[in-house]
């Protein structure tokens, strides 16, 4: 073998290889620059020196300012107490430079060595060096044996040398493997964690099941979410028992659906569940994914979430919808009821302008009165009055033929309960118009209250609705609609009372009775 390598083409050696940042960040990720002396790395430096019979050994990691002693042997003090020393006292650097063996057989005689701060400090004369790599292939530096005086060096001697820092290579590598798993776990647990706040959050259960064997594997939250106890060992058979029996049907189609080869394996249905002891209904979502081999079923995942709000929110919005459509539909009878009687009443079109005007603005404010009711979201006024109350509403149909008569005394009413009893007289109201006392010319309307058991706490307000027709209509009762059904919903659910009416050949007779601590609450 050549005593010498080539070194004249490395001159500008320090701006280039040794000083690449992608050498140094692979260095840097190897965290053994300036880590402690490691067994593992201090015999394999010593095997090398006794078999190639050399006085010095080192692994040396060369960074972009100095090389680092990851293990030596033989090296004097006070290097091998620093464990380094500055470029300008590296052979190894040529190393990093050539990513090929260096041979120096006196490098007293070389060029570009005689000049190094190695052969005076470190007694650097004969050296062999091999280049050691990273997992990812950059050179992080040497695996060199040393002699104090002139040495040729074999091709056996590099063999051998070469042979061990392959077994440091793989130690190396062995160690960027461990730390990569270890980085991947750690992502991985914190994914899981993550995972595990979000179907928390969402209030998410998650579900594994092997159809070929009926094996489940339910998380916590799927358990609570199905009111079943997480010591079941078949919750599927159970969870079957909790479906809605309306429900049930669409359920079993649907999983039939995802298990059909012949589909797209997925399922996605909301269907009710009812807890078997309380009867509450719950809401679910389900989410799930078959797997298939051979055009079997192999494995089910999904997920569940809870609902129950969302849907409550879109039954209140219909709901709604049908009370406004209803509303609108009432506001037209009114004003139709108000247009002809205000026709039949007045002598010019000017006066039936003027007269309808205050009717139809007496009706926009008493529609203020129940607006909150219609919306959802009582109004955060003072407590009003009943007088008051019964007043708005009925201002509407002040000054035609029929004739309207308010008594009782002073009661006040809290926002909440105001804006249910509008909603109460105005349905009264608009029956009268269509169908009562306030349909006619020469109707009459009396609307009194008084309190029962004052001071009591049985304390009661009884109102007495009463509609006279002299001129004998038809008083026959309409079929029971949705106005009819909200007052009774209104009194005997909301207000906790009780109302009865009968209609008589005069006219319609109502009677409600509301507890006084439902009123001022």
């Amino acid at each position: 073998m050549s005593s010498r390598t080539d070194l004249s083409h490395l001159s500008d050696l320090d701006a280039q290889a040794v000083t690449s940042e992608d050498r140094l960040r692979a260095l840097a990720a190897s965290q053994l620059l300036d880590s402690p002396p490691e067994a593992v790395f201090d015999r394999a430096v010593e095997l090398a020196t006794h078999v190639l019979g050399t006085p010095v050994g080192l692994l040396s990691l060369v960074d972009g300012h100095r090389q680092f002693f990851k293990a030596q042997t033989g090296l004097p003090e006070p290097y091998a107490a620093a464990r380094e020393t500055p470029l300008s006292h590296s052979f190894c650097k040529f190393v990093v430079g050539l990513d090929a063996p260096l041979v120096v057989r006196d490098a007293r005689l070389d060029p570009l060595l005689k000049t190094s701060g190695a052969i005076p400090d470190l007694n650097v004369i004969a050296y062999l060096g091999v280049p050691v790599h990273g997992d990812r292939g950059h050179v992080l530096g040497s695996f060199c044996a040393i002699d104090t005086k002139p040495r040729d060096w074999t091709d056996h001697e590099r063999q051998v040398l070469e042979t061990i820092a392959v077994g440091v290579e793989s130690e190396i590598a062995l160690r960027a493997e461990l730390k990569r798993r270890k980085e991947a776990e750690r992502a991985i647990q914190q994914a899981e964690e993550r995972l595990r706040l979000a179907l928390r959050a969402g209030r998410l259960g998650t579900f594994d099941f092997d159809p070929r064997t009926g094996t489940a594997n339910w998380d916590a939250a799927m358990y609570d979410l199905w009111w079943i106890e997480r010591d079941e060992d078949h919750p599927f058979s159970v969870a079957g028992t909790r479906v809605h029996p309306d429900d049930r049907a669409a359920d079993e189609a649907a999983r039939k659906a995802a298990l059909d080869p012949a589909g797209d394996g997925q399922q996605q249905i909301e269907l009710r569940i009812v807890h078997p002891d309380s009867g509450d209904i719950r809401w679910l979502h389900i989410d799930g994914a078959v797997s298939f081999e051979a055009d079997q079923p192999v494995r089910v995942v999904g997920m569940a979430r809870d609902v129950t709000a969302r849907r409550k929110v879109e039954l209140q919005n219909a709901l709604l919808a049908q009370e406004l459509n209803h509303r609108v539909k009432n506001l037209f009878a009114i004003t139709a009821g108000m247009i002809a009687l205000t026709a039949k009443s007045s002598e010019t079109p000017q006066a039936m302008a003027a007269v309808l005007r205050g009717r139809v603005h007496a009706l926009a404010t008493a529609h203020e009165l129940i607006r909150p009711a219609i919306v959802g979201t009582p109004d955060a006024a003072e407590a009003t009055t009943l007088d008051a109350l019964v007043g708005a509403i009925l201002s509407p149909h002040q000054g035609h033929d029929a004739t309207l008569k308010i008594t009782g005394p002073l009661t006040d009413l809290s926002p909440r309960a105001a804006s249910s009893l509008a909603l109460v007289l105005h349905e009264l109201a608009t029956n009268a118009v269509k169908y009562g006392a306030l349909a006619t010319e020469c109707g009459l309307l009396s609307v009194s209250w008084d309190i029962d058991a004052p001071a009591a706490p049985s304390e009661t307000l009884v109102l007495k609705w009463i509609e006279t027709c002299p001129d004998e209509r038809d008083t026959t009762p309409p079929i029971e609609g949705f106005g009819s059904t909200l007052i009774d919903v209104t009194v005997t659910s909301q207000m906790d009372g009780a109302w009865h009416r009968d209609w008589t050949p005069a006219g319609l007779s109502a009677t409600l009775r509301i507890p006084m601590q439902n009123l001022r609450n």
